[in-house]
C-alpha cells in the first residue's frame, strides 16, 4: 500500500490591509497553536496592481515569510476581479462586464492584462519555501455570455461537433425537420453574427437544441480557460500543484458552465466548497439531513478528483445572517465533517474562515472559526484544535490507510443539469428545478444509509468505460440519455452488472428530443419493459409496494420482465434478466422524494437491498445502523474506523469487523482487541478508533 500525504488542515485567512508584520506573525503563531498545518490566501489583482503597470507585493511577502517562520503552508489563491484602472479602460471600449461576477476570459482586452498578473504572481513567489499549491480561480464560473469573442469561439466548436450542415440541422431540428427557418442552410451562414441575432431576437422555443448545445459549449470553454490558467502557471512553476474549488456541492455548476469531473482532470487537486447556511438545499431545512449532506459534498469531492487530491476547501466555520438559512455549525458539526473527510480518503479541509474582519457588509464578522472581532478562541476552534491534535499524534498510522474502492457507482448526469437550466429559461419539462441534483442526493441518502460506499460518475466517465469498475449502476431521474451512454449500460448489464433506474429513464436523446420508445436507444431491451403511460398523481406521494413514489406514476407495458409492484391491473416496478445481469426500474421519482419529502425507511432500505443482493457489502457492519455514520481506512498495520452518532441521543454503537485487532486505541486511550468494536457514543459526537493488527 502506498503511502499517503500529511493530511492538511487549516483555514482561510484574510490579510487585513492594516497589518504589518507583527500582526502578521501573531496571527501565524495562533493558527500554529491551533494545530492547523496550512492557510489559504488571496492574492488580488486590484491590490498588487492598482494602477497599470505598477505592482505592489510588500504586504504578502511578509504573509509568506510570517508562514514559513511557523511552518505553515500557503495555498495561494488568483483573486481574478479587475482593478479598476482596467474596468475603465474596458467602458472606453464599449465593454461592460460589471453585471458579471467574472469578466469575459474570452476577450483579450481582459485575457492579456490578465496574464500578465498571473505571470508576476507565479514569477515571485514560485520558490517560497511556504508556497504549496496555486489555487488558480475560486468558485469557477462563467455565466453564459453571448459577446462576439465568445460566439466566435461557439461557432468553432459546432463546426468541430457537426463537421456537416445534414448533422447539425437533424440535431437541431429533430426527426421530423420542422421549424426549418430556425436553422442556417449551410457551416458556412453559422457565423457569431448569426448566433448573435438567434440568442437576441429569440426563436421562440425553437432554439431549445441550439441553447442545448450552448450550454455544453460553456462548459467546455470554462475548462478551455482552466487548462489556459494552468499552463500559464505551469510554464512558470511546474513544481507546485494547481487546484480550484467548486462552489455547486449541492446546486447546478452548469449555471456557470463548472463541470467539477472535468476540471478534475484538469487539475492537480479539486475541493468543494460546503457551506450549510446557502449551498445546502434551500427547499427543506431537516436537521436530519445535514450529517448525510455533509457526506454527500465530500464523496462528491472525491468523486470529481478521480484518483487525485480531493479537499474540502471551503468549511462554513461560524455564524451567518445574511442568507436565507441562518445556521452556526457546532462543534459536533465540524467534527463530524473533519473526521469524515479524513475517513473518505479526502487530502484536506480549509474552513472559511480563520476571523472574518471585512469590511463590507456582506461577510462582516460572518463564518468565523475564531472570534471576529479579537481572534480570540470558540467552542468551534477547540474543536478543530483537538482533531489536529489527534491527527498529529496517529500521523504515521494515517500516512498509511486509505479508503476502499466503492463498488457502487450514481449516475450524475451532466447532460440533466443543461436541462435544468431550459427549466430556468422558462421552458419546463419537469417538476422542478434541478430535480437530477435533489435525486441524486435522496439516492445517495439511502445508500449512505445503508453504508454502501458510493462513487458519482458522469457522462463522460461512463462513455471511457468506467463502468466496469462496478457491481451496481443507480440511475435516479435521468431523463437525457445519448445513445452512447445508453450502449455502455447495456454492455454494462449484459456483463453482469446490476442497474437500479427510476424518474423516467432515457425519456429524452441527447438533443432534448423525445424518442419513439421510452426507455430510448434499446434500453427498453435492458429494463425489459416499455412505458405505457405517464400520469400525475392527485396525491404528492403513493406507495409502489415497498417504494415511496413522487408527483408521478410511470405506467410500463413488460416485455421481458417480471412485475413487482402494479396498481389496477398496470405494472409500476420491473425487474428484468439480461444478458448476465439484472435491471430494476420504478415506475416513479422515487429518489427525488427522498430529498423533497424526506427520509421513508422502506424506501431506502429497498434500495439498499438491491445493492446488497447484487453483491455489495457495506463499509462496516455496525448496529444501530439507523443512526450511525461511518467510514474505513485500511492500513498495513492498522486501520482506522470513523463511528459517528446521526442522533441527540447517546448510542452504545457496535460493529462486526471482518478480522480480529490486537488492540483498539482512541485518544490514546488502549483497549483489549479483538473482532468486536464498542463505542459509547454522546449525542452528536463523532470518534477516531485505531485497530492495530499487531502488537503495539
Amino acid at each position: 500500500m502506498s503511502k499517503q500525504k500529511e493530511f492538511m488542515f487549516g483555514a482561510m485567512y484574510w490579510l487585513n490591509p492594516k497589518y504589518g508584520i507583527r500582526e502578521i506573525e501573531e496571527d501565524m503563531r495562533r493558527i500554529h497553536d491551533n494545530n492547523f498545518n496550512i492557510i489559504r490566501s488571496f492574492i488580488w489583482w486590484e491590490k498588487v496592481e492598482p494602477r497599470k503597470g505598477v505592482w505592489d507585493f510588500r504586504q504578502h511577502d511578509l504573509l509568506l515569510e510570517a508562514a514559513d517562520k511557523f511552518g505553515i503552508k500557503v495555498m495561494e489563491t488568483f483573486g481574478l476581479y479587475l482593478p479598476l484602472w482596467l474596468i475603465k479602460e474596458l467602458l472606453e471600449k464599449g465593454i461592460d462586464d460589471r453585471d458579471k461576477r467574472y469578466p469575459c476570459f474570452d476577450r483579450p482586452e481582459v485575457a492579456v492584462p490578465m496574464e500578465a498578473f498571473i505571470r508576476r504572481t507565479v514569477e515571485r513567489y514560485k520558490e517560497a519555501p511556504a508556497l504549496a499549491i496555486w489555487n488558480l480561480w475560486n468558485e469557477p464560473g462563467q455565466a453564459p455570455c453571448t459577446c462576439p469573442s465568445t460566439l466566435k469561439r461557439f461557432a468553432e466548436w459546432l463546426k468541430v461537433k457537426y463537421p456537416a450542415i445534414e448533422a447539425l440541422r437533424e440535431a437541431w431540428l429533430g426527426e421530423y425537420q420542422v421549424f426549418t427557418t430556425a436553422c442556417p442552410e449551410s457551416l458556412d451562414e453559422l457565423t457569431p453574427e448569426w448566433l448573435g441575432d438567434a440568442f437576441e431576437f429569440g426563436l421562440r422555443g425553437r432554439a431549445t437544441p441550439m441553447q442545448y448545445d450552448f450550454f455544453e459549449f460553456n462548459t467546455e470553454n470554462l475548462n478551455r480557460k482552466m487548462c489556459w490558467l494552468r499552463d500559464t502557471v505551469r510554464s512558470i512553476d511546474p513544481v507546485h500543484e494547481t487546484h480550484a474549488n467548486s462552489d455547486h456541492p449541492t446546486g447546478n455548476g452548469i449555471e456557470c458552465g463548472l463541470n467539477e469531473w472535468k476540471l478534475g482532470k484538469t487539475l492537480d487537486s479539486i475541493s468543494v466548497s460546503l457551506h450549510p447556511s446557502h449551498y445546502f438545499f434551500i427547499r427543506e431545512k431537516r436537521p436530519e439531513d445535514f450529517a448525510p449532506l455533509y457526506l454527500y459534498c465530500i464523496d462528491s469531492a472525491r468523486s470529481w478528483a478521480q484518483g487525485r487530491d480531493a479537499w474540502v476547501g471551503e468549511l462554513q466555520a461560524g455564524t451567518t445572517s445574511y442568507h436565507r438559512f441562518l445556521f452556526t455549525p457546532s462543534p459536533e458539526d465540524l467534527a463530524h465533517t473533519l473526521y469524515h473527510s479524513l475517513g473518505r480518503g479526502l487530502r484536506g479541509v480549509l474552513f472559511w474562515e480563520w476571523q472574518s474582519w471585512r469590511s463590507s457588509m456582506m461577510e462582516v464578522g460572518e463564518f468565523s472559526l475564531r472570534r471576529a472581532h479579537d481572534g480570540g478562541p470558540t467552542e468551534r476552534s477547540e474543536a478543530a484544535k483537538r482533531f489536529g491534535a489527534e491527527i498529529r499524534a496517529n500521523a504515521e498510522v494515517l500516512a498509511q490507510a486509505m479508503p476502499s474502492k466503492p463498488e457502487v457507482a450514481l449516475f450524475s448526469s451532466i447532460s440533466m443539469r443543461d436541462l435544468s437550466l431550459l427549466h430556468w429559461e422558462g421552458k419546463r419539462l419537469e417538476a422542478s428545478e434541478d430535480d437530477h441534483n435533489r435525486a441524486s442526493y435522496g439516492c445517495y441518502k439511502a445508500l449512505n444509509h445503508a453504508h454502501i460506499a458510493v462513487d458519482f460518475i458522469t457522462e463522460c466517465q461512463i462513455g471511457e468505460g468506467i463502468l466496469k469498475q462496478y457491481k451496481v449502476l443507480y440511475i435516479p431521474h435521468v431523463m437525457v440519455m445519448s445513445r452512447k451512454i445508453a450502449a455502455c449500460i447495456r454492455e454494462f448489464v449484459a456483463n453482469g452488472g446490476a442497474v437500479w433506474a427510476d424518474g423516467r429513464c432515457a425519456y429524452l436523446d441527447e438533443h432534448i428530443f423525445l424518442r419513439n420508445m421510452i426507455p430510448g436507444h434499446g434500453l427498453d431491451e435492458v429494463f425489459g419493459c416499455q412505458e405505457a403511460d405517464f400520469v400525475a398523481s392527485r396525491t404528492q406521494d403513493f406507495r409502489l409496494g415497498s417504494l415511496r413514489g413522487y408527483l408521478h406514476r410511470q405506467y410500463l407495458t413488460p416485455t421481458t420482465g417480471e412485475v413487482l409492484v402494479e396498481e389496477n391491473g398496470k405494472a409500476l416496478v420491473v425487474r428484468n434478466s439480461f444478458g448476465k445481469g439484472e435491471t430494476l426500474l420504478a415506475g416513479s421519482y422515487i429518489t427525488f422524494g427522498l430529498q423533497s419529502l424526506g427520509s421513508d425507511d422502506a424506501t431506502m432500505n429497498a434500495m439498499a437491498e438491491f445493492a446488497f443482493r447484487h453483491g455489495v457489502k457495506p463499509v462496516l457492519n455496525v448496529e444501530p445502523s439507523a443512526k450511525i455514520e461511518c467510514s474505513v481506512l485500511y492500513g498495513p498495520d492498522a486501520d482506522v474506523f470513523i463511528l459517528g452518532n446521526r442522533t441527540q441521543e447517546t448510542v452504545e454503537a457496535r460493529a462486526v469487523l471482518d478480522r480480529g485487532y490486537s488492540a483498539f486505541m482512541r485518544k490514546n486511550i488502549r483497549r483489549a482487541g479483538g473482532s468486536i468494536l464498542q463505542q459509547t457514543l454522546a449525542p452528536g459526537e463523532t470518534v477516531m478508533i485505531i485497530g492495530y493488527k499487531n502488537n503495539i
